[in-house]
């Protein structure tokens, strides 16, 4: 287009334009930047079978596209396996697995908004579009140069759609897994097994950012004149399986069921990437394009690197049965891992449980009542090892990291992360006591158990002060603990010839506690940051999160400085616990000829959350939640004088505090914790099966089709109701961090059909 069509509200391109204070003509205006998403999921299943073996092999193909303008999903699955009988004695069984996957997405990652430092992210500069900002009709893109406009008199943001447009990401991922098993049957009660498996991957991921954008006050220039950052990495994994597998009847009492065996894992990533920046041309997306590259990201992250890992374990897993009531099972492993230290590397993990069935044991007891009673109990051990090269110091090598007037001068540099030689494995131990019942004729049923989970030496990483020249280390925390229940009921109301009704019910309450740190430390950072995170605190529940908070004064009430506003505390202290008290859900299915209507409620009960959605949303004026407020009002916030204690009166005006003070990048981030109580319809459906006499003759042993909705409701029931946040998404991933949402993308409900057929 030619610059003479970039206008705004009827202007030239170099006209200042002014946009009336007043909502877009659009009831909502930002539904235009959402779609309908689709996907499609199909597959097929082929099998046969002779006296000699058996072989399947199936199909699948899922197209999928999100909410979101270029958020895609393609992936093929290809699988084939068998087993064939050699011998009498000799058997052999194999799967061969290819999977295909190719995705493409905007960034949407987590963000404070207004550009959060991590990079350009869709929905934390979504949340900041004005009510009258017509986001699907103003220009988002100069028509010449490609860089982004925006509404802001300063272009300080960068338009969503223009993020949407210009920057994303992408993934393609070949993998290929398989097993092969060769079997031996020594005797009638020993086999032994040997098996081989294969699990390797070669992935591609690219990260794009167009230049033009702007904001970003941490990386500004690195985003705005251009970003092309590519990856590639392999992973290899070679397993090899030594069993030896015994059912034996010892007498007509006593059976005995056992397997001992040896496994050896290897594990192989090697990575290799580059990152440029500097973008010549707009629009073109290739390393030549770009006027520097680095084989680090702008994070400073090591972008190609390799790490070998191998575990050896040895194991052991015996059942001792007594007239089919009484069972003991004794179990043992013992791990060496290279990613430890000699004097470390091992650790033995044993494990014991024993079961009583008295229903069985006295078949009269308590008949016509009690149908099936299991009592057990158990003590197991696991074990959690390290990642590689946390042991000994390394200098990470960077070949052009500074210039000069000879050109590049490599360096070798400290790696950030101090070594720790006496690191040792994690071990959990858990003990546990349970029952299982069933009654009136099997129309309810109860499993009900307690526990005990300990970690100890739990491997944390551990923040340091910079002054020591290093950023974190891996440390052997002490010792955590988790008590709880967990309970399931199932009640069939009602069950005759026409109609069967179940409805089933579980709940889960879990109380953890730091027991212990190690060196003398009273708290560990262990996930966000130092000065709002997640905490192990001794004595305390894990995880809880530390902020600075409003200042008290003894008698609860803020205080307020000689400006009007809240004192806010010099030191972190705890705000938050997210650990819920407990979990629940109901899921009940109803069947009548064939129709079953089913669907399952989540709950979880509190725990609180750091949710930044709410602020932004509400301070903003693009939540409904303050629709009848008059923000040229004066505010006195409410508290005493940090001085005479005397009830405020000083004046503010709104914006002062919503920006400064209560709602919105608040020092005070104690503001920002929630109840985490939330409900959420987790699916939906509706099915048929169609009668055998109607689809007999076509050759089809079964058919069904259903109707299927997920996540069709959810509330965060203590969370102002019209910003719709979604405390279920976690901004920490996998991590140990928990209860922290930085303006994560919205929920999306899907809905869909299934049609299943069998030959």
């Amino acid at each position: 287009p030619d610059v003479a069509d970039f206008k705004i509200a009827g202007g030239k391109a170099s006209d200042p334009a002014t946009v009336g204070y007043v909502p877009a003509a659009q009831p909502n205006n930002v539904s235009d930047f959402f779609q309908k998403g689709t996907s499609s999921n199909t597959s097929i299943s082929l099998g046969g079978r002779s006296d000699f073996g058996n072989l399947n092999f199936s199909y699948s193909h899922l197209d999928e596209s999100g909410f979101l303008k270029n958020n895609n999903v393609e992936r093929n699955n290809f699988s084939l396996g068998g087993n064939a009988k050699l011998t009498d004695k000799f058997t052999i069984g194999s799967t061969f697995n290819y999977v295909r996957s190719d995705i493409t997405t905007p960034p949407v990652g987590t963000g404070t908004g207004n550009n959060s430092a991590g990079g350009p992210s869709v929905f934390a500069n979504l949340y900041f579009t004005p009510r009258n900002i017509d986001l699907t009709n103003w220009p988002s893109q100069h028509p010449v140069t490609g860089a982004n406009v925006y509404y802001r008199n300063t272009n300080g943001i960068t338009n969503p759609r223009w993020i949407l447009n210009n920057t994303k990401q992408t993934n393609v991922t070949n993998r290929f897994f398989s097993n092969v098993n060769f079997n031996y049957q020594l005797t009638d009660w020993l086999k032994l097994t040997y098996r081989l498996g294969l699990d390797t991957y070669s992935e591609k991921s690219t990260f794009q950012v167009q230049k033009g954008s702007v904001g970003y006050p941490n990386d500004a220039t690195i985003f705005s004149n251009g970003l092309y950052r590519t990856v590639n990495g392999n992973n290899t994994i070679v397993d090899h399986s030594f069993i030896a597998s015994m059912h034996k009847k010892i007498n007509s009492d006593l059976d005995l069921n056992a397997i001992a065996g040896f496994n050896n894992r290897t594990d192989t990533y090697e990575q290799t990437g580059i990152e440029s920046s500097g973008q010549t041309v707009f629009g073109l997306m290739e390393h030549r394009n770009f006027a520097t590259s680095t084989n680090r990201d702008f994070r400073n992250n090591n972008l190609s690197y390799r790490q070998r890992r191998t575990w050896l374990g040895a194991y052991f897993d015996a059942g001792l049965g007594y007239k089919n009531y009484l069972y003991v099972n004794l179990t043992g492993r013992n791990d060496w891992s290279t990613t430890l230290e000699k004097e470390n590397n091992s650790l033995f993990y044993p494990g014991v449980s024993a079961s009583f069935i008295p229903t069985a044991a006295f078949p009269g007891f308590a008949a016509g009542v009690l149908d099936f009673l299991k009592l057990r109990m158990g003590y197991g051990t696991s074990a959690n090892f390290p990642d590689p090269y946390n042991t000994r110091a390394f200098l990470p090598i960077n070949s052009s990291y500074q210039n000069d007037a000879k050109g590049n001068v490599p360096t070798q540099e400290q790696n950030l992360t101090l070594a720790n030689k006496g690191l040792k494995p994690e071990l959990q131990t858990e003990l546990e006591f349970g029952l299982e019942t069933q009654i009136l004729d099997n129309r309810a049923k109860i499993d009900f158990s307690v526990y005990n989970r300990k970690a100890k030496d739990q491997i944390i990483s551990r923040s340091l002060d910079y002054s020591t020249g290093y950023q974190n280390t891996l440390i052997n925390a002490g010792e955590i603990s988790n008590k709880g229940i967990e309970a399931g009921v199932t009640v069939t109301p009602v069950r005759s010839n026409a109609v069967v009704w179940n409805v089933r019910g579980t709940f889960t309450k879990n109380v953890s506690k730091v027991v212990s740190l190690p060196d003398g430390s009273k708290e560990i950072n262990i996930g966000g940051y130092s000065n709002l995170g997640n905490f192990a605190i001794e004595g305390k529940p894990f995880n809880l999160i530390k902020g600075q908070a409003i200042q008290k004064n003894a008698d609860g009430v803020a205080l307020i400085d000689a400006q009007g506003n809240y004192v806010i505390t010099p030191d972190t202290e705890v705000i938050g616990n997210p650990n819920p008290d407990w979990l629940g859900s109901v899921m009940s299915d109803v069947t009548w000829k064939g129709v079953t209507f089913a669907f399952q409620v989540d709950y979880v009960h509190g725990g609180d959350v750091f949710a930044s959605t709410p602020g932004v949303l509400i301070g903003r004026g693009i939540s409904a939640e303050l629709k009848d407020f008059d923000p040229g009002l004066p505010l006195i916030l409410p508290g005493v004088s940090e001085t005479d204690g005397s009830v405020n009166n000083k004046v503010l005006t709104t914006a002062g505090v919503f920006y400064g003070q209560s709602i919105v990048g608040s020092n005070a981030q104690n503001t920002a914790i929630y109840d985490g109580t939330r409900v959420r319809l987790r699916e939906v459906s509706l099915s048929y099966s169609l009668p055998t006499s109607l689809i007999s003759k076509l050759s089809i042993r079964s058919a069904n089709i259903s109707l299927v909705g997920s996540n069709m409701f959810f509330r965060a029931i203590n969370a102002p109701k019209t910003t719709h946040v979604d405390l279920d998404r976690t901004s920490f991933g996998t991590g140990n961090g928990a209860g922290f949402e930085y303006l994560g993308g919205p929920s999306a409900k899907r809905y869909g059909v299934n049609l299943r057929l069998t030959f």
